[in-house]
């Protein structure tokens, strides 16, 4: 069975203290891919625009940056570290309305890791529900 990684663009709005992540970022769909993930029992990460790929759990503090194609290369080394870190096969970004500078940065950091990407949803959290039959499809390939 694959190791998948599911993985989403942090939100702007937050809470006001270090926290984990994934408590950090207060859209729903954070909340929900959160329990999507521990439900399909893969690991779940948050592409931050300040810290790079962070796993749900790990502490951070609020910041106030938006991912641009500069601020993408000064943390893609550390994106493709992370990612090689974890061992995964491959990655399920959930877009749901974030700016295109996250998924181009994904899909650098998947290129040069040599791990295949699939990219699902659109605005207001649509095609959320997809990412499950994407990942299920996934870890259920031969």
């Amino acid at each position: 069975m694959k190791k998948v990684l599911i993985v989403t663009a942090c939100g702007r709005s937050k809470e006001n203290q270090p926290t984990e992540a994934w408590r950090l970022y207060k859209a729903p769909r954070i909340r929900y891919l959160k329990r999507l993930a521990d439900e399909l029992n893969v690991p779940f990460a948050i592409l931050s625009a300040k810290y790079g790929l962070v796993r749900d759990g790990e502490v951070i503090e609020p910041y106030n940056t938006v991912m641009d194609g500069e601020r993408c290369e000064r943390l893609l080394d550390r994106i493709v570290r992370k990612l090689s870190s974890l061992g995964v096969e491959a990655v399920v970004f959930y877009r749901g309305g974030a700016r295109k500078d996250y998924l181009r940065c994904i899909e650098r950091a998947c290129e040069i890791a040599h791990i295949p990407l699939f990219s699902v949803g659109y605005a207001h959290m649509g095609d959320i529900r997809k990412v499950k039959e994407v990942v299920l499809r996934i870890l259920n390939e031969e």
